[in-house]
């Protein structure tokens, strides 16, 4: 008889998880054909799709998860917890179709199916969608209303946020040196910026008019202010961007925290 063939084995199992060896109660499952009736094998499933996500190996910890049935007791948290490995790794449309596909009707689950849903749609930026799945959370229950709210907030927030175009910055500095640095907010950056490109152009022309344009002052100060000039746009364009990019990364981990939260609440 394989280790794990027999139910009496499970417990030790359980051990193993709650112990932290998560690799041994992959190999210990995996060594066995899994050819034991269904209870048991769904049992398996679940402990190895537990294995798997504790050791971040989500996408074998989902299809784990997936094969656990529907009559088992570990049948709802191995979806959700496959809808949230998805969504971890940003497969969105294959989080949204599992945990939609449980068609679930009755409270706390069906809350706690539209939050989730509702933070796949803040990630996929469809604000108006995540809205309406939110609205639908009972703020009723215990477990999930401080994280809807949360989720509520983000929404409130990115309503309010006002986007900046790193090519706006970039025009900006092109007709006002250093204006596309203040527009990102780097008031500093960009009046120095200002000052240093127009006092290398004042220098250039100066020494133009009084010395000829192939004179060697006036080809080195007009080489500084081409490359202050052309800096400022760049680093005005890369300033913006980064800030953007910045602020969508903390929304999205701000997001995935919420997410998770009401799962490990719900199911532990």
């Amino acid at each position: 008889m394989g280790f794990a063939q027999s139910k009496s084995e499970l417990p030790f199992i359980e051990h193993l998880i709650n112990k932290g060896y998560y690799g041994e109660v992959i190999h210990l499952i995996d060594k066995d054909s899994l050819n034991q009736e269904q209870g048991l094998r769904d049992s398996l499933n679940y402990f190895k799709g537990w294995a798997h996500y504790s050791l971040k190996n989500l996408e074998q910890s989902t299809t784990s998860f997936l094969k656990v049935g529907k009559d088992s007791p570990f049948y709802l948290k191995s979806r959700f917890f496959a809808g949230y490995n998805q969504i971890f790794l940003e497969n969105y449309t294959e989080a949204t179709r599992i945990i939609s596909q449980l068609n679930i009707q009755d409270e706390p689950n069906l809350s706690l199916a539209n939050f989730e849903l509702s933070g796949i749609n803040m990630l996929q930026g469809n604000w108006p969608k995540a809205k309406e799945q939110l609205a639908a959370v009972n703020p009723n229950i215990a477990t999930l209303h401080q994280q809807a709210e949360a989720l509520s907030q983000i929404c409130r927030e990115q309503e309010t946020h006002r986007s900046k175009s790193p090519l706006l910055a970039g025009l900006m500095s092109g007709i006002i040196p250093g204006s596309g640095k203040i527009y990102a907010g780097k008031t500093g950056e960009g009046i120095a910026s200002m000052i240093a490109t127009t006092g290398f152009g004042l220098m250039a022309w100066e020494n133009h008019r009084k010395l000829g344009i192939k004179n060697l002052k006036t080809v080195f100060f007009g080489g500084l202010f081409a490359a202050s000039y052309f800096s400022g746009i760049y680093g005005s364009v890369i300033s913006v961007s980064i800030i953007e990019n910045d602020y969508k990364d903390v929304k999205h981990n701000q997001v995935l925290f919420q997410l998770h939260i009401p799962l490990r609440n719900f199911f532990e």
